[in-house]
């Protein structure tokens, strides 16, 4: 980990900045359209998940470790690999929402979609190499923009009032939705931001605990008033500006924008669009950060150049967003693939249970094997399943495979114990 260097408005900003990427921005204005105001629950959830963030974060600052570094030191290497693998499949899915969405915009400015994807990948690669004290005061600037914008696009549609009965709004939206989907997404996003290393990292590099523990609140605080913000803006203006009929949903919100601040002025159309673009680049590189050093984990003990550490995650990135699927979707079913695999083995080890180095490779092995199963079984639709499932399979098999070879352990210990007792009485 880096030196603990940041203050209180570095740790709120960068962690503010990568809930509320373009992705996010993007993510909510595309559910917007469909799901009305229910399109802020993953916003919510992750205010939840920063709220408890801030009760670890004196730990995290006091060690400075990210996830797989805790778990090597308890488990060895090999788990710590482990642990870091899954993690990179989660943070792929974030960082492909950021690509998607800073390549939406560029692609709504007239550029190609090819030249788009590689024009966001390399500014993607070249700003992950600044200083992160530097970018987080940028990054804030570019993110009051956005919110400022999107305010004015409230004005412009006289609903600014709508923004303020967000959330009875929401609380009502939600009760028509699946109870099981909103539970899910709750769980899956509030335990992301607590168990990821992506928002770990800036808590661990507060200067002191108190830093990071405010600064986590007031990240908090920030998400959930700007995270009801898009959907807001995007009901209101959906008929006005017809919304409904774009080709590509990810980019009501830039539409949005533009057809607010109307096209007479070409300068103010490029400046919104590098507002945009900096706040997308302020998300994916938090997360590149975070994923490199995930790579180099895995990659430990391998010759691998250190430039690959980041390029690797960015392609990998890349590949998933321009399937060009729903972008808060992507990233929750991905998180679910991790969660599967590593909160069962984190709930045991803060229990205090012990568990051998093999029963905890194992243990995630199979939280994995069976929730990614479970997702195949859906996606090839030969049978239809709850969203849940492959939390409610996954979870109790990875716990059985845990305890499991942890009592066989313990009653090998038990006959070698015996069988020492017997060969004493004899002798």
């Amino acid at each position: 980990m880096a030196e603990r260097t940041l203050a209180v408005w570095n740790v709120s900003s960068l962690l503010v900045s990568t809930s509320c990427g373009i992705g996010f921005f993007l993510g909510t204005g595309e559910l917007a359209l469909q799901q009305g105001m229910a399109a802020c629950l993953y916003a919510v959830a992750t205010a939840l998940g920063l709220v408890a963030l801030a009760l670890s974060a004196p730990r995290l600052q006091e060690s400075g470790q990210s996830i797989w570094t805790y778990f090597g030191a308890l488990y060895g290497p090999t788990v710590s690999q482990q642990v870091a693998a899954f993690s990179l499949i989660w943070m792929t899915g974030v960082l492909s929402a950021q690509i998607r969405g800073a390549s939406a915009i560029l692609a709504l400015s007239g550029m190609p979609q090819t030249a788009s994807i590689i024009s966001v990948d390399c500014l993607v690669l070249t700003f992950s190499f600044l200083r992160i004290s530097w970018l987080s005061g940028m990054f804030a600037l570019c993110m009051c923009g956005c919110t400022a914008i999107l305010v004015f696009a409230l004005a412009e549609t006289h609903n600014l009032i709508l923004w303020l009965r967000a959330p009875a709004i929401f609380v009502e939206s939600i009760r028509t939705r699946p109870v099981e989907h909103t539970g899910l997404v709750l769980l899956s996003v509030a335990a992301l931001v607590l168990c990821g290393a992506d928002y770990q990292q800036f808590p661990a590099m507060a200067r002191t605990s108190t830093h990071a523990r405010v600064g986590c609140l007031i990240a908090a605080v920030i998400v959930l008033g700007i995270g009801f913000l898009p959907a807001a803006a995007v009901i209101a203006g959906a008929v006005p500006w017809q919304l409904n009929h774009l080709s590509d949903q990810a980019q009501v919100v830039p539409t949005l924008l533009t057809r607010a601040i109307g096209s007479s002025s070409q300068v103010i159309s490029l400046a919104v669009t590098c507002i945009l673009i900096i706040t997308a680049l302020g998300s994916a590189c938090s997360i590149l950060r975070a994923m490199s050093d995930a790579t180099a984990t895995v990659s430990r003990g391998a010759s691998i150049p250190l430039i690959l550490h980041r390029v690797l995650p960015i392609f990998a990135a890349t590949l998933v967003a321009i399937h060009r699927q729903s972008i808060i979707n992507v990233m929750v079913t991905l998180n679910i693939v991790y969660l599967a695999a590593v909160v069962p083995l984190l709930v045991l080890t803060l229990l205090g249970y012990p568990i051998q180095d093999q029963s905890a490779k194992r243990s995630m092995f199979i939280g994995a094997v069976v929730s990614a199963l479970c997702f195949m079984i859906e996606w090839t639709r030969a049978i239809n399943m709850p969203e849940a499932t492959p939390l409610i399979l996954a979870w109790p098999c990875a716990l059985v495979a845990a305890l499991r070879s942890r009592s066989i352990t313990q009653t090998r210990r038990s006959c070698l114990s015996a069988r020492e007792l017997r060969q004493r009485s004899q002798g």
